[in-house]
């Protein structure tokens, strides 16, 4: 069935749709590092870390709704050749854009297979001590996989559904900690420079990693102006509740402590206790959340990448679970390439990098060149079905 076959029907992305996709892609593996990542730099000011990195994301899912709010109904893929092309359609247009639309795709599946390994490195590390690391990354591919299997709307639903379920236990879990909190290890709080202030803040660019997905899902957006407050709340709620993280790092552990813990997140939930000892091994639930984050990161970025591909190739749904299947093989190789967890943490600041980039200057080139040409102002809008 081709693209142009689908059915009639007309179901839409809501705003808490739109807003779920991106808190749920943006809350995953850098909870966990986050404290540590950001104190190295920032000292006791670890926790404006977050704060100025959520500015420079908001910046660009701004630009990325304002390019969608110009082609509604369109994708980044669809409306690429628009914008370079001399009219649509135009075959100039579809090679000249064909570089971009790589460039995004390739992040996102590396940064899918990125993800997948830091999940995993966790889990063998702190949980499933005997279980192959290999084994682990293989089932969240899984899971991803059975995810891209399904129309766009199923990947709404449940994102939808598993939100609350992440956001809940972690605000929870942040407050808790503040029971054995020393809030003199905030102080002093204007100790930190201009420049760390800027390199603190790439150091949360790439946890902050995963909204560029809306340039796929926001085609499929119920209201055309509710993009740019979709893309905001998404930000807000995670924002604050990476800086709740970060500062209960500090005020728990101090940022001196933080510099000798892998996972600092996962060592302050086992500082944690519950009032009444209702659960005694808390971090079992809080890992146990953390998976759902993480699936929610690493299924909406592999789905992004299908799901565009699909568009590229101007396919159905038939060969979206084709190629679902074919490159769930090099994406295992990918995971598995960094030697060590060093390395691996090297590859995740070289993509923070890659990621600032891409999603401030494709967005701001695309928008200068409508601003040049006067386009993007006369599509239709589309149902969430392809």
């Amino acid at each position: 069935m081709s693209r142009q076959d689908v059915s009639s029907r007309t179901q839409t992305f809501s705003l808490w749709q739109q807003t779920s996709l991106i808190t749920s892609t943006l809350i995953g593996v850098g909870i966990l590092t986050l404290p540590r990542s950001t104190s190295a730099i920032l000292y006791e000011a670890g926790w404006m870390s977050p704060v100025f990195g959520s500015v420079v994301a908001f910046v660009s899912v701004w630009m990325i709704a304002k390019l969608s709010q110009r082609f509604p109904g369109m994708t980044f893929i669809e409306y690429s050749a628009i914008v370079w092309g001399a009219k649509p359609h135009s075959r100039m247009g579809r090679w000249l854009s064909l570089p971009w639309i790589m460039a995004y795709l390739g992040f996102m599946y590396v940064s899918t297979a990125v993800v997948s390994r830091i999940f995993g490195e966790v889990v063998v590390t702190s949980v499933l001590l005997d279980t192959p690391l290999e084994v682990i990354i293989i089932t969240m591919f899984l899971l991803a996989f059975i995810l891209s299997l399904h129309e766009l709307e199923v990947v709404a639903r449940i994102n939808e559904l598993l939100l609350p379920m992440v956001l809940l236990p972690v605000l929870f879990i942040a407050l808790a900690s503040f029971q054995k909190a020393d809030w003199n290890n905030l102080l002093p709080f204007f100790r930190a420079s201009g420049s760390s202030l800027f390199r603190g803040a790439y150091e949360a660019i790439y946890s902050f990693s995963g909204y560029e997905i809306m340039l796929i899902f926001f085609a499929y957006a119920r209201e055309n102006k509710g993009k740019v407050k979709a893309g905001f709340y998404g930000i807000a709620i995670t924002m604050v509740i990476y800086t709740l993280i970060v500062v209960a790092g500090i005020v728990v552990f101090g940022y001196e402590e933080l510099q000798r813990v892998a996972w600092p997140t996962l060592e302050l939930v086992k500082t944690t206790q519950v009032p009444g000892l209702i659960l005694e091994r808390l971090e079992s639930a809080f890992l146990a959340v953390w998976v759902t984050a993480v699936f929610t990161t690493v299924a909406n970025a592999y789905y992004a990448v299908i799901y565009g591909l699909r568009q590229l190739f101007n396919r159905g749904m038939a060969f979206q679970r084709i190629l679902s299947a074919i490159l769930f093989i090099p994406l295992y190789f990918v995971a598995l390439w960094p030697q060590n967890t060093v390395e691996m943490f090297r590859i995740s600041s070289y993509l923070g990098m890659y990621s600032l980039i891409l999603n401030l200057g494709v967005p701001f080139l695309y928008l200068t060149i409508l601003f040049l040409r006067g386009l993007g102002r006369t599509q239709k809008e589309r149902n969430a079905d392809g």
